[in-house]
């Protein structure tokens, strides 16, 4: 039985494309020129990896910036006690949970350059609004509403970008779009000093203006978004005639991954949910999202523990935020070009619970230590969260189980809002949060053991294949197995 039933009727005329044996096409007769190919990918590269990351980063800066307006005077001026801004917090996760796998599986029958612009301007509309609330119940609201219109963004996103890419592409692609998570706290500091200066005018608190021009300034990527976001590379308008001839060949070079094709099948989402290697990702997504979501919105009220000034706070966490950026991407690059995940996931795992143990055992009056604790802390985070979700995305062909992987990897991950404003909302007598450090330690030591438990078995389970006769081969076919069930498959470790 042919692995592959599809046939190439069109080959450019030049030599960047050849078919060995048209019928039926076996992807490894498939050669491309490595020069086009590398040509096309910066094209892509240029073109909708920056609009992509653009979009997630004004998802971020919208959600993350009630970290900023907190030691701006927000809870004061909005009557609210600590709990309450905990409570705040917490709300955007309740809807946003549990409509991520909805959204990602909704991608595929909306169309997303329609789809994405109208979550983004659900969730933009309501930052705005959120600048002129007057209680602690209607910022309740607001944050119930950006959750819900943000919940779908980045697993489409994510499953957008899978159609574009081979699994050996995208460590550095999604470092790029997981970079709007450094990028939101880098500028999301700036923005609030140079914001704050706005306190005052036109009688709005100055974090009333963070709202308002973050809102306003999401409208305008949400404008862009709708103009050129492509449903898929068919009908991307950057690229021409002889690039689309070529994606559709890497589509079927790779179609075990890259297959577009495919029709809903609730079996290919059951199988999703029995596959043990989803449950482990799901895992370590949940104990780094703690860490991850503890550095986000509580890294300001963080550092200003240390003993600086709320102002001078805004400018300092920018820097944590770059270096982490600059850092995860050079791994990921690597990351690409060894073909590896686990080493880098380890790495970052066991750098976080070196900055963690810094931040507990050292004395608050150690100012300076303490304020480089979180550029040891926040890199790590970068590389373990980003290398898990790509190394989850490696593992898992066909559109719709990973779309579902997507799903299921982000619900379980993102329900860790609802534990992280519980963990950071009360601090020692001399200032430090105890809990919330402690916990994200025990979370990045169980983040080691998980990223072992699944390099393990997908090792095995590469092994298992290598060791398979021609006969028990040809078994795996005929009983169906497809994508990552392929007897051909393997998995990057």
């Amino acid at each position: 039985m042919a692995d592959t039933e599809k046939k190439v009727d069109i080959v450019p005329d030049d030599t960047s494309v050849r078919v060995v044996d048209k019928t039926p096409v076996d992807p490894d007769d498939i050669y491309i020129d490595p020069k086009k190919e590398r040509k096309l990918l910066w094209k892509i590269d240029l073109f909708l990896v920056p609009l992509l990351t653009l979009s997630f980063l004004s998802a971020y800066l919208d959600r993350s910036n009630i970290g900023n307006a907190a030691i701006a005077g927000m809870p004061e001026e909005l009557g609210m006690s600590k709990q309450q801004l905990a409570n705040a917090i917490l709300f955007f996760y309740v809807t946003y949970v549990p409509f991520e796998l909805p959204g990602a599986l909704l991608v595929k029958k909306v169309r997303p350059s329609r789809l994405l612009p109208t979550f983004m301007f659900g969730w933009s509309v309501t930052c705005l609004g959120t600048g002129f609330m007057k209680t602690p119940g209607q910022l309740y609201a607001s944050r119930l509403l950006t959750g819900l219109f943000e919940a779908g963004m980045y697993p489409a996103l994510a499953i957008t970008l899978t159609t574009f890419y081979t699994p050996r592409e995208q460590a550095r692609r999604f470092a790029y779009l997981y970079l709007s998570v450094g990028l939101s706290g880098g500028f999301g500091g700036l923005f609030a000093y140079a914001l704050l200066q706005l306190d005052g005018r036109h009688g709005l608190s100055g974090w009333r203006w963070l709202f308002i021009v973050e809102g306003v300034l999401s409208i305008g990527v949400c404008c862009l978004l709708w103009a050129l976001m492509p449903d898929n590379y068919e009908s991307a308008k950057f690229l021409n005639a002889e690039d689309k001839e070529l994606m559709r060949l890497r589509t079927i070079k790779h179609d075990r991954y890259m297959r577009l094709n495919e029709t809903f099948d609730k079996r290919e989402v059951a199988k999703t949910f029995k596959d043990p290697k989803i449950w482990t990702s799901a895992m370590v997504q949940f104990l780094g999202d703690i860490l991850s979501f503890g550095t986000s919105t509580f890294m300001p009220a963080l550092v200003r523990s240390f003993g600086f000034d709320s102002v001078l706070t805004q400018l300092l966490t920018a820097p944590i935020f770059f270096v982490a950026v600059a850092i995860f991407i050079t791994l990921s690059i690597w990351s690409d070009k060894v073909e590896k995940r686990f080493p880098f996931m380890i790495g970052g795992a066991v750098t976080c619970c070196v900055g963690y143990s810094l931040l507990i055992g050292l004395p608050m009056t150690a100012r300076g230590a303490l304020y480089f604790a979180p550029f040891i802390v926040t890199p790590g985070i970068y590389i373990m969260l980003g290398m898990n979700y790509v190394w989850m995305l490696n593992s898992h062909a066909g559109y719709y189980k990973r779309a579902t992987a997507i799903g299921i990897n982000m619900t379980v991950g993102n329900s860790a809002g609802l534990v992280i404003a519980q963990i950071f909302k009360d601090t020692t007598p001399d200032g430090r949060y105890v809990i919330g450090l402690s916990t994200s330690l025990g979370c990045g030591a169980l983040c080691i053991v998980l990223a072992f438990v699944q390099w393990k078995y997908l090792r095995r389970q590469n092994a298992i294949r290598e060791a398979l006769t021609p006969e028990e081969r040809q078994l795996w076919i005929d009983q169906g197995r497809t994508g990552d069930a392929h007897p051909d498959y393997r998995f990057i470790c």
